[in-house]
């Protein structure tokens, strides 16, 4: 298992882009650019332009009110743009809420209590026989203003796709908590000190290894040693 490209890998880069609505085809104003594994972020311009640092591994979200969100993965294919700008396209959400409930109020003047009683509204479909669903909104009309209750369901999905981006993220932390203990078991200072094989050659035998993580993670020091010293003499009768 090489190990040389781990450095390099985590090698960051400045990740240049413009956020572009899918339908109008303008730039998306102030999007909000965030590394979610890294907890950082950026916000674009008023054209849509953005600049972020990043490296292989990052998990990236771009959001902005009005659209749907864009989640990627940084992978080696995202270093061909390096220096250049990579264009994205949003697609504009629409959300749809309930229809809307009006409420009449009492005429006492000091208590102001809800009648319950639904007004008619010509051009407006009539209230269910229980208008009351807590899970949906509520609107309150009165002299006042407009009173709106309960929970919005519109952000359910927003919601969900976050329970996924952390799932996700949970999920790259346990790869990389793997690789790290990996890494510190078999390495190439490891396998230099036990074999003393040449800089020059050192890559392609540890692929000759082909150690695999598990491999690695289960086996003991010692086993790492015998594996190591078998097929160095391996390597050396190809």
């Amino acid at each position: 298992m090489a190990t040389a490209a781990s450095a390099q890998e985590k090698e960051p880069f400045l990740l240049k882009g413009k956020v572009l609505d899918a339908e109008s085809q303008e730039g998306v104003p102030m999007v909000h650019v965030i590394v979610e594994n890294k907890r950082k972020g950026t916000s674009g311009d008023s054209e849509g332009n953005f600049k972020v640092p990043v490296a292989l591994g990052d998990l990236v979200q771009i959001t902005s009110i009005g659209y749907a969100p864009i989640e990627f993965i940084v992978t080696e294919d995202f270093e061909a743009y390096k220096g250049q700008e990579m264009i994205l396209f949003m697609i504009p959400k629409v959300y749809e809420l309930d229809s809307v409930v009006v409420i009449h109020l009492s005429d006492d003047f000091y208590l102001r209590r809800k009648k319950n009683e639904p007004i008619e509204i010509v051009g407006l479909p009539k209230p269910t026989d229980n208008p009351r669903d807590w899970s949906k909104p509520q609107v309150v009309v009165d002299g006042n203003g407009i009173g709106i209750y309960g929970l919005l369901n519109i952000f359910d999905k927003q919601l969900q796709q976050k329970k996924k981006v952390r799932e996700l993220q949970a999920a790259i932390d346990a790869e990389n908590e793997r690789k790290a203990k990996a890494d510190a078991k078999y390495n190439r200072s490891l396998v230099k000190e036990i074999t003393g094989i040449d800089d020059r050659v050192i890559e392609e035998f540890m692929e000759f290894c082909a150690f695999t993580e598990g491999e690695v993670i289960r086996a003991s020091e010692y086993e790492i040693t015998a594996r190591l010293l078998s097929r160095y003499h391996a390597f050396l009768r190809r």
